[in-house]
């Protein structure tokens, strides 16, 4: 039974696995100033090793990948959030983060193999750390302790402590705080709350295919980490670009959400300007001298940086050159050259043409050329439709003549059918055909009346005779 006890206080004791690479501390409380400062040390007791593709895992929320080769006998610290998260330079800046519950670490070899593991138990109590002073959980040759902070260096166990009588002071010159503990204070270092922040330097207003720049300057974390990050620009009408400085010509107006996103491994940030894109109105005039008047026809100012005039000359407007508001810059025809009857244009910094001018020597009046040797047509005539005199002349017949006429005319069924035909023909006036109908019939008379004069005459003559 004596045997069994001792096995069960073995296994109940922290588990602490020989290894070349193993823990020595653990921040999984974080620092004075933020609970995000938290770090994990490893310590190497022997030769130099690469400890590329490494994981240390807990299995839930931490999941670091390692690179490069630790020094022999050396001792380098992971840090969370920052590289400002523990004193001195981080061997590596990782995200995620230890929970207060306690977890289990591993420290995998790139084969899936277990370098070293520690059980931390709940609330990491086989370990040991204090949520309260902050001081760490530090593995010495005696086991693992509860001491102030070393990151990187060997735990000091020797306890420093003030005597007082009096409440608690901050020295905030030396960056050390006190805390009162039964008249005795335990003196650590203070860690600043370090965080990556990010200064996009976007213009809050620009202009229709005119190039904007766009930079950014990052604080709140170490040189070697800003030097490390990656920036990545939305520019917000689908078009995206990678650069701590970048350039942008929006083709269209309105007000568009420039994001930028940096990132370092697993660190990163993000943040968000809005710009408003306005059109551009601008108009080409000339006074009487000819010099070319730019005239803003816009409501608001404008930058005509880099816009180009062309005329005989080209004339390129200088950087920063501002027009306010329905106000005119002259450009004098002597920069344009003495040609005064060219057309000119004003093109934006992408060569597109916003206005152009037509001088008044090249304007000519709009005339309508007019052809006085052709004589105009006349009305047209009321009749659209001229009958031939001979079926003119049956129709006239059948109209006066006798019932015999009548049937003899349409016994010729062709020209039944034209009769038929023309009858179905809309009833219009026709000068022509009444003048040529009459000068037909006229004959005839004249031969009725002849023939009746002679009749006439013929019974006259017998009564004169008896007489």
């Amino acid at each position: 039974m004596i045997r069994y006890g001792w096995l069960m206080i073995v296994m109940a004791a922290p588990l602490q696995v020989l290894a070349a690479v193993s823990f020595s501390e653990i921040a999984w409380m974080g620092g004075v100033s933020s609970a995000n400062h938290e770090w994990i040390e490893l310590h190497n007791i022997g030769p130099e090793v690469d400890v590329t593709d490494w994981q240390v895992t807990d299995g839930m929320n931490l999941n670091i990948s390692l690179s490069g080769s630790l020094p022999a006998n050396s001792r380098v610290v992971l840090e969370r959030t920052s590289d400002a998260s523990a004193p001195g330079t981080a061997f590596l800046v990782y995200t995620g983060a230890l929970v207060n519950t306690g977890a289990t670490l591993k420290l995998l070899r790139r084969d899936g193999s277990i370098e070293d593991q520690v059980y931390g138990g709940s609330d990491w109590g086989l370990i040991g750390g204090d949520n309260v002073t902050k001081e760490t959980a530090q593995y010495t040759t005696s086991g693992w302790v509860t001491a102030l902070p070393s990151p990187g260096a060997a735990p000091d166990l020797t306890v420093q402590t003030v005597e007082q009588s009096v409440e608690a002071e901050s020295d905030n010159s030396a960056g050390i705080t006190k805390s009162k503990d039964s008249g005795k204070d335990s003196i650590y270092l203070e860690l600043p709350d370090v965080t990556l922040k990010l200064d996009a330097k976007v213009s809050d207003r620009g202009y229709v295919n005119q190039l904007q720049t766009m930079s950014v300057a990052a604080s709140g974390v170490g040189d070697t980490l800003i030097n490390s990050l990656r920036y990545e620009w939305n520019f917000g009408d689908g078009t995206a670009e990678s650069g701590r400085e970048v350039s942008h010509i929006y083709r269209y107006p309105g007000t568009y959400v420039v994001t930028l996103y940096a990132s370092y491994k697993r660190q990163f940030s993000t943040t968000r300007q809005e710009i408003t894109v306005l059109p551009v109105s601008l108009s080409l005039t000339q006074n009487r001298q000819g010099d070319v008047q730019v005239n803003n026809d816009s409501p608001y100012e404008l930058d005509l940086s880099g816009y180009e005039l062309k005329g005989g000359r080209d004339f390129v407007f200088p950087a920063r050159t501002i027009i306010l508001a329905n106000q005119t810059i002259t450009i004098p025809k002597q920069e344009l050259g003495e040609e005064g009857d060219l057309m000119m244009a004003l093109y934006d910094g992408e060569g597109t043409m916003v206005s152009s001018l037509i001088p008044e020597k090249l304007q000519k009046p709009f005339v309508v050329a007019v052809d006085t040797t052709v004589e105009p047509d006349p009305l047209p005539r009321v009749s659209s439709i001229t009958y031939s005199p001979p079926v003119a002349m049956a129709a006239n017949e059948v109209e006066s003549g006798s019932t015999k006429d009548k049937e003899t005319a349409f016994d010729n069924e062709p020209l039944k059918e034209i009769s038929e035909s023309a009858s179905k023909v809309p009833q219009l006036a026709s000068v022509q055909s009444a003048a040529s109908g009459t000068n037909q019939r006229l004959p005839y008379v004249l031969l009725v009346v002849t023939v009746l004069l002679a009749i006439f005459g013929i019974y006259l003559a017998p009564s004169r005779n008896s007489e």
